[in-house]
């Protein structure tokens, strides 16, 4: 839907809806009596707004705040240089860093955004670093922890102008604090990182009511969470109770696309014997296409991660956990 059909009061509605109260009053506090009657009845008429409206919703205002900021400076400029700057991720003057926020530490940074709206948490998390993201999560009330992981997989990119929107808001609160590397991009990759580093009760949550109502979802990110180059994190003793689950041609084809690091990883956990078979069996295999390699890398991950569910093995450096012999 293109956000310029909509009512001018209706956007208005759609974007405090997305903000925290203390953005939305802020809004509010600006409107005369009649305004606030008819952005209050939008309010409780709007249903849930598709992230992807939001979004556009919110670039039109920042666009239309960055042209009003540059004819208050003198500077001119059109609207296209305007929503250049605006939109740009690596020009700071756009506001796309959350320069309040990143150089808070894991607690303080929670006890900041726990009150927030989903979707203002959901983008500040996407932008920390990953271990810091999964240790915020996993403090969340378990209801909010599945609302926010929705929504961070429903994030592509973040429009500079909604960071900008949130930062300002933050920057009052902490009066401004140095920026550090922000990342703009959200979506299932990158909640199944989150989820990687997550503690075994918020990932196993979040994933089994996902799975309740989006089971495709919950499908891609199980994948994303354990990539076929990840089996050199499985313990060995671990590792050659899966080679067993394994048939050689799935295998040889399984590792035609695999790292050095990964077919060693293989060959070491096998017999003399095995090895060299199934080292005849990928010589003697000719080309194999691509989607064949992809199914039989996949056959293998979904292996590990039924015996890695029922403790049969152990997955190193996930979670931030480590291991003695």
């Amino acid at each position: 839907m293109d956000p310029r059909n909509l009512p001018g009061s209706l956007k208005v509605a759609i974007l405090m809806q997305s903000l925290d109260k203390a953005a939305s009053q802020k809004i509010i506090s600006g409107l005369n009596d009649n305004e606030r009657k008819l952005i209050h009845s939008h309010l409780n008429q709007l249903g849930p707004v598709a992230p992807v409206l939001v979004e556009k919703v919110a670039r039109e205002f920042a666009q239309k705040i960055q042209q009003a900021r540059s004819r208050r400076s003198g500077n001119g400029g059109s609207a296209g240089a305007a929503t250049k700057q605006a939109d740009d991720p690596q020009n700071p003057a756009g506001g796309s860093r959350l320069k309040a926020v990143l150089s808070l530490a894991p607690d303080q940074l929670f006890d900041l955004i726990k009150d927030e709206h989903p979707q203002t948490i959901a983008i500040v998390l996407v932008h920390l670093e990953t271990a810091v993201a999964s240790d915020i999560l996993a403090k969340m009330a378990d209801e909010l922890k599945t609302e926010v992981a929705m929504r961070i997989a429903g994030l592509d990119k973040v429009s500079a102008g909604m960071v900008a929107e949130i930062n300002c808001v933050f920057e009052e609160i902490l009066k401004n604090k140095d920026t550090a590397v922000t990342r703009l991009t959200g979506g299932v990759e990158r909640l199944a990182e989150i989820l990687n580093q997550s503690d075994e009760h918020s990932s196993q949550l979040i994933l089994g009511a996902i799975e309740e109502g989006t089971p495709e979802l919950a499908a891609q990110i199980k994948q994303m969470m354990f990539v076929f180059e990840d089996l050199v994190l499985v313990d060995d003793r671990g590792f050659q109770k899966v080679l067993r689950k394994v048939e050689t041609g799935e295998l040889a084809t399984a590792l035609k696309a695999a790292s050095e690091e990964v077919k060693d990883k293989v060959f070491r956990n096998m017999s003399a014997r095995a090895a060299e078979m199934l080292q005849e069996e990928m010589a003697n295999m000719g080309p194999v296409r691509m989607k064949d390699v992809s199914d039989a890398q996949q056959k293998i991950t979904a292996i590990i991660q039924e015996m890695d569910s029922k403790g049969e093995l152990i997955i190193g450096g996930r979670r931030g956990e480590e291991f003695v012999a």
